[in-house]
Order: C-alpha cells, then sequence, then structure tokens
C-alpha cells in the first residue's frame, strides 16, 4: 500500500469513527452543518481555484467532520475547537498571538480553556505550505480541517464555559443551537455570501470572528429562557426515528419558535462562516503564489 492509499486509508477509518460518534455524542454544527459549510465555501472562490475545489467537493464535505472524529482519540484535539472567553479579562487576551499569552500563561492553562483562535493560524500556515508543495491530497484535507475550525469560532456556545447551558439550568441549548435548527433549515442555509477576499492579519481575522460570535452570547441565552418559558412542557419536546433509535428531541414548534425569536442570529453565523472559510482557502492559495491545477 503506497503512502497516499495509507493515508486515504487513516482518513475514512476516522471517518468510520466519526460517524458513530457523532450519532451517539453529536458535534459542533452537527455532520449536517460543517458538510454544508465546506461545500458552500466552494461557491466563493474564483476560477481557476474554484474548478479545483469543486472537482474535489465530496472530500471537502467528507473531511469535514475529521477533527470531531479525533476528539475521541487525541487528547489535545479539543481544546482546538473552542475558548472560554469568560475565563479572561477580554481587552487583556483579545488579538492576542500564542507566544504573547505563553509569556504569562502557562500552555496547559491556555489549553485548558480552548485554543480555537490560535489554531486557526497554524493550520492556515500548513495549508499555505501544502498550497506551495501543490500537494493536493493534504490541501484538501487541510481545507476541510480549516474549514471546521473557522466554522466553530463562528458559534457563540464555543467561546463560553457555560458551552451547554449546563451552568444556567439550559443543559442541550449546544445541539439546539448548532445542530437541531440547522437541520430544520435545511436548504434555507444555501445562501451567497460573497465572493471570497484576501485576508493578510490571520490572526486578527480569527479573533474578530471568536469575539463577533461572543457578542451574540447574552441574546441566545437570554432568548433561550422565554422562549422555553412560554411554551407547555409538553409542546417541547418529541420523538423521532435517528437511524435505529428513537431520539428525544426538541419538537419542531420548539426549534422554530426559538429559531423565530433569535431573528436570524443562526443564519447570519453560519453565512459568515461560510465566506470566511472561503476567505482562508483563496488567502493560502495567494499566498503560496497562485499554484495552477489544470
Amino acid at each position: 500500500m503506497n503512502i497516499i492509499n495509507k493515508t486515504k486509508h487513516k482518513i475514512y477509518l476516522l471517518l468510520f469513527v466519526s460517524l458513530v460518534t457523532q450519532a451517539r455524542n453529536g458535534s459542533s454544527w452537527g455532520f449536517f452543518g460543517h458538510r454544508k459549510i465546506n461545500l458552500l465555501a466552494i461557491y466563493t472562490l474564483p476560477s481557476p481555484l474554484h474548478s479545483f475545489y469543486r472537482r474535489h467537493s465530496k472530500e471537502l464535505q467528507e473531511l469535514a467532520v475529521l477533527p470531531d472524529a479525533r476528539r475521541y482519540i487525541l487528547d489535545e484535539e479539543a481544546a482546538r475547537h473552542y475558548i472560554d472567553l469568560d475565563k479572561y479579562q477580554l481587552n487583556q487576551v483579545s488579538f492576542s498571538t500564542w507566544e504573547q499569552m505563553l509569556r504569562h500563561t502557562s500552555e496547559d492553562s491556555l489549553r485548558k480553556h480552548g485554543i480555537v483562535p490560535w489554531h486557526i493560524p497554524i493550520v492556515y500556515k500548513r495549508l499555505v505550505l501544502a498550497f506551495i508543495k501543490k500537494d493536493s491530497l493534504q490541501i484538501i484535507k487541510l481545507s476541510s480541517e480549516l474549514g471546521h475550525y473557522v466554522a466553530d469560532a463562528h458559534v457563540p456556545l464555543h467561546t463560553s464555559s457555560n458551552y451547554d447551558g449546563q451552568k444556567t439550568n439550559q443543559g442541550g441549548l449546544h445541539s439546539f443551537w448548532e445542530s437541531r435548527i440547522p437541520e430544520l433549515l435545511g436548504n434555507k442555509l444555501d445562501q451567497f455570501s460573497g465572493p471570497a477576499t484576501h485576508i493578510i492579519h490571520v490572526q486578527e481575522a480569527s479573533w474578530s470572528w471568536v469575539l463577533a460570535s461572543h457578542k451574540q452570547l447574552k441574546d441566545l441565552f437570554k432568548i433561550a429562557s422565554e422562549v422555553s418559558s412560554s411554551l407547555k412542557e409538553g409542546e417541547k419536546y418529541s420523538f423521532e426515528q435517528k437511524g435505529q433509535a428513537l431520539v428525544k428531541i426538541q419538537s419542531i414548534k420548539y426549534s422554530l419558535a426559538y429559531h423565530k425569536a433569535l431573528n436570524n442570529q443562526i443564519e447570519t453565523r453560519f453565512t459568515a462562516a461560510i465566506k470566511h472559510v472561503g476567505d482562508l482557502w483563496y488567502s493560502a492559495w495567494l499566498e503560496a503564489g497562485q499554484p495552477s491545477f489544470e
């Protein structure tokens, strides 16, 4: 088995693990959301880059969940998906680099509270190098993973230690906001986010996305409580078939009521994620000298 086939074998083994673990535990933006974000990001790209990514759209969607699969294999993976900004003084941590933070905070402490705004630039640099080498396999793998982390940075609950509403008696809010409602919205999320643009300062951009998400938290928690209180207990949940299991899940009525009260918050973050994923793919290609893949 050559090195390319070995790499593909490892990737698809991880994807199998991901399918099993997601069905059991759920994940950020859900299987549906991450796949769709990577797919729609392709349409932000200019030709000829669009053509290259379009040829690999299937892989970009399949590999979109690879980072979630690794969370059950590598201890260090989980920290790459979030940052608990409520554990910091925002004016002291915002727009900082990893090196700046290490001057006064231990690496263990930083990883304990999440590192997503610092990990995005790392994956981006790896993607630039893959473009320089014209390594198509790595370009698609790293593009997929970069798309995952950028998408996670656009989820408000990924910026708080109260990531599931568990500290405010709102348990289950995580999957409600980023999986249940997007799945119900389906094709309504297929909105053109605009053409990709060049991002020069990736570290700064990563922080701007995380901070924009964080600003949405107050309304997210407040509206969840208001909508929950407005409905009878029997109206909030229903049972739906998920594979071979019958699962208790937020009812369509409850889900759409919360979505409406949020005033398009989920679509806004989703569309922003699509645009910024495309921005970084495009920027990495530009930084690598616009290599041709024709």
